[in-house]
């Protein structure tokens, strides 16, 4: 296996699927806004492609850990694939028609599913030999969603709803490319080279028997769904939730807005991944989650009080002390809490935590959006945001606790 420049490798594979989601998951309220769709219909379609992500994300990674001959790399590949037509035939689609919600489900849904399988894909690399900063690459992973999401949105207002699809396509295809340029994965690190047997291949578990041969991680689990649920209404509805601030703004403006804060959004999160080891080194896991929770609930009350787009900008500073140490910390946590047998399974579980939050934040945040209002969807998603910090220090305190 060719390890060499394997960070540089990793890291644009990074960037391609960040690249991706910018488009996929930062602006489809806008696109579905703007094809005639309201609040509540664009929250079941988002609910959907999340339920989806909920079956093939672990799906996926049980595939990769049985088959001999699918890979992490071709099954991305082809989701990629998939991605691209998908979103081709956005292009073909006139705006309103039905039609656009079953494709927008597919497209979106093969967006995501590859990236728990890149997150497993790190460590074995390092279990073969190579060395890979996680949170460097997940780092320029980010900076490429800031300056992507920044991009979409100042294209929004030449090219009007099909920058989405356009960019969606450009976006599958790099990460397809990215994703072909890494070194192959081997699917059992045999040890013949040390003048030993191979170890007989584990049993495959089931999701559900997953649950049950890691129990302690179950609490750890919901608390991430509830944190990225607050997350998700935020982000999933962000032109939304700036449309109530900037009251009489046109959908341009509103766009160029929210290409701004997740610009910001993503750009701080780079000093907190890019010195992630570091961090390690003078905390455990464990601990970085519980703390990287509490600082996500303040974040979230922040937004929820903001009255102007400075005070709006400033909650999203706050991403540099929660979601961008977080998120790296969930793969630690998750390589460390499940065996290497059980790994890609792992980490898909744990990937869908956050995609079980979108699942709750489309549908939940779509209703409460369109009866009530968009203040009282925010408020549900902080309490929630609240109630998930809280199990977030009981199931790390649970779990044994490792230096990484």
């Amino acid at each position: 296996m060719n390890l060499k420049y394997l960070n540089a490798r990793y890291a644009l594979a990074n960037v391609g699927f960040m690249l991706l989601v910018a488009g996929s998951l930062g602006f489809a309220y806008n696109y579905l806004s703007q094809s005639g769709f309201e609040a509540g219909t664009i929250g079941t379609t988002m609910s959907i492609v999340s339920l989806a992500g909920v079956f093939i994300g672990p799906a996926a990674g049980d595939i990769v850990d049985r088959s001999k001959k699918i890979t992490q790399k071709s099954f991305i590949t082809g989701a990629m694939a998939v991605c691209v037509v998908m979103s081709a035939l956005l292009l073909a689609v006139p705006s309103g028609s039905f039609l656009i919600l079953p494709i927008i489900v597919i497209a979106f849904a093969a967006s995501t599913v590859g990236m728990p399988l890149l997150n497993g894909m790190a460590f074995i690399y390092e279990k073969a030999g190579g060395v890979i900063n996680y949170g460097l690459c997940r780092g320029i992973g980010s900076a490429a969603y800031a300056v992507g999401s920044n991009v979409v949105g100042r294209l929004w207002g030449t090219f009007g709803r099909n920058t989405l699809p356009i960019w969606v396509i450009l976006g599958a295809i790099l990460t397809a490319i990215a994703i072909n340029l890494m070194p192959d994965a081997p699917k059992e690190l045999a040890k013949e080279d040390q003048g030993e047997q191979p170890a007989e291949p584990a049993e495959q578990i089931s999701v559900l028997q997953f649950f049950g041969k890691y129990p302690k991680t179950v609490v750890v689990l919901l608390a991430l769904v509830l944190l990225y649920f607050c997350h998700n209404v935020f982000n999933t509805y962000l032109g939304a939730v700036l449309g109530n601030i900037m009251k009489g703004s046109s959908n341009e403006e509103i766009a160029a807005v929210q290409g701004n804060a997740l610009f910001i959004q993503a750009m701080v999160e780079l000093p907190t991944m890019f010195g992630f080891a570091l961090i390690l080194k003078k905390l455990t896991v464990n601990q970085v989650m519980a703390i990287s929770s509490v600082f996500y609930s303040i974040k979230h009350v922040v937004l929820l009080l903001a009255s102007s787009i400075p005070m709006f900008y400033a909650g999203m500073i706050l991403q540099m002390l929660s979601y961008a140490a977080l998120t790296p910390a969930v793969v630690y946590y998750a390589n460390q809490q499940v065996n290497e047998e059980d790994r890609n399974k792992g980490q898909a579980v744990f990937g869908t935590s956050n995609t079980v939050g979108g699942l709750l934040a489309s549908f939940v945040g779509g209703w409460i959006f369109q009866l009530l209002s968009v203040k009282t969807g925010l408020a549900v998603a902080v309490a929630a945001s609240i109630v998930g910090t809280i199990l977030m220090v009981i199931g790390t305190i649970a779990t044994k606790e490792k230096k990484a």
